[in-house]
């Protein structure tokens, strides 16, 4: 009999034992092994996250900060009349507003919207044929002609000697002096046969309007578009 309680006994806290191993209070709150190399789930409604912690756009395409603006493009807004209007264009733009390149002048960045140099005080009138408008830009910048097409700036005119490019051509070098600082480039002839010195940059270009063997206009603008106005007088 006394061998029975014994062996009650220890059944008993046998099974006490059991009952504090399953209340074990560490065990609950241990989340699932996630493999070596596994990404954990995305939280509900946010988007997931590229490896070395980028950000991913919707779609699965990691984000690319501080990526760059292509050439042709304005990034921002121009500044306001008077308010430090040095900013350079989007691209390879000029470092100072007295230098022109294939993306602009000063605020004059190739496809920057028409209203907003208007807002920003930095065109005169504006004249409106078809879908091409034309306006003035301010005498700080030595007054470049400017030519809009579906309310983008399209192509930079400029006549005076107070403007450069980054290699020193201007108006009055010689032919054969531009010719030598852009090697690259190639002659255009007009539709009745003058001549100009075309350079691509990028998706953008500059050309040199020769007269007299000598540079009588720069132009900047999309590489197509100002090669076809030359060439053909047509578009903006």
């Amino acid at each position: 009999m006394r061998h029975r309680r014994v062996a009650v006994a220890v059944a008993a806290f046998a099974l006490l034992g059991v009952a504090a191993c399953g209340d074990d209070s560490d065990d609950k709150g241990t989340p699932a092994a996630v493999p070596p190399g596994a990404s954990a789930p995305a939280a509900s409604g946010g988007s997931p996250a590229a490896p070395g912690g980028e950000s991913v756009a919707p779609g699965g395409t990691p984000a690319a900060p501080g990526a760059v603006p292509t050439e042709g493009t304005a990034s921002q807004q121009p500044p306001k009349k008077g308010g430090g209007a040095n900013q350079r264009p989007a691209g390879k733009g000029a470092v100072e507003p007295d230098v022109l390149s294939a993306a602009g002048l000063g605020p004059y960045a190739i496809g920057v919207a028409q209203p907003d140099l208007k807002s920003a005080q930095l065109i005169g009138a504006v004249s409106t044929k078809h879908d091409c408008a034309t306006a003035k830009g301010l005498s700080d910048y030595a007054s470049p002609g400017l030519a809009f097409s579906d309310g983008k700036l399209e192509r930079i005119s400029v006549t005076s000697r107070d403007i450069s490019t980054a290699t020193g051509a201007e108006v009055g070098t010689t032919y054969a002096k531009v010719k030598a600082m852009y090697p690259s480039g190639k002659q255009l002839d007009d539709w009745v046969g003058a001549k100009a010195w075309f350079t691509l940059d990028g998706g953008n270009a500059l050309l040199f309007v020769i007269k007299d063997d000598r540079v009588a206009s720069m132009q900047a603008g999309p590489a197509q578009a100002l090669q076809f106005h030359h060439t053909d007088n047509q578009g903006c």
